[in-house]
């Protein structure tokens, strides 16, 4: 484990997922919690269809940033797998992280979420007879895609970046 922190485009890409899963934290209250959806919206009507895609869009853009980024701080002569580490490291927290907000948001605000559309008739459909239990376990059914998922997609998109930008050369550091 040590040696795996050691690394700098994986703390690099650690710090930087850190800091976007906070981001989508706050999202995930604010669009669940204090502004939920009507009863009879649901996450297939367009205008939410465009907001995933714009969030989409965003999180794409922030990993190869956070590539970009990681490949920038590196040493003279470190290739863009930096940018590669970095954006699959954030892209394991950031799936890693998303997934905990969601099981928590649906545990502790349950009497809020239990109200939305998807989740009614998804539950209805299951056959279960506790909702916690029921948006618990999908949640964390859907983390175990979703963390390796986004690990690979961030080293994608990291390498990306990486790609675009050339390490600061190391007389421009001590300056």
């Amino acid at each position: 484990m040590k040696h795996f922190l050691a690394n700098p485009g994986i703390r690099r890409g650690l710090r930087d997922g850190l800091i976007v899963s906070g981001l989508i934290a706050v999202d995930v209250v604010w669009t669940n919690v204090l502004f939920p959806p009507g009863a009879d919206e649901s996450d297939s009507d367009p205008e939410y269809v465009v907001q995933n895609l714009i969030t989409f869009a965003v999180l794409a853009a922030l990993l190869i940033l956070i590539g970009a980024r990681a490949r920038r701080r590196s040493i003279d002569g470190a290739g863009p797998v930096t940018g590669a580490k970095a954006g699959a490291s954030a892209g394991a927290v950031i799936g890693a992280m998303a997934t905990l907000t969601y099981v928590t948001v649906n545990n502790v605000f349950l009497d809020i979420v239990s109200h939305q559309h998807d989740k009614r008739v998804a539950f209805a459909a299951s056959g279960w007879t506790s909702m916690r239990a029921y948006l618990t376990l999908t949640q964390l059914g859907g983390g175990l895609f979703l963390i390796p998922a986004l690990a690979a997609v961030g080293a994608l998109l990291g390498l990306l970046g990486a790609l675009l930008v050339r390490p600061r050369a190391a007389a421009s550091r001590t300056a």
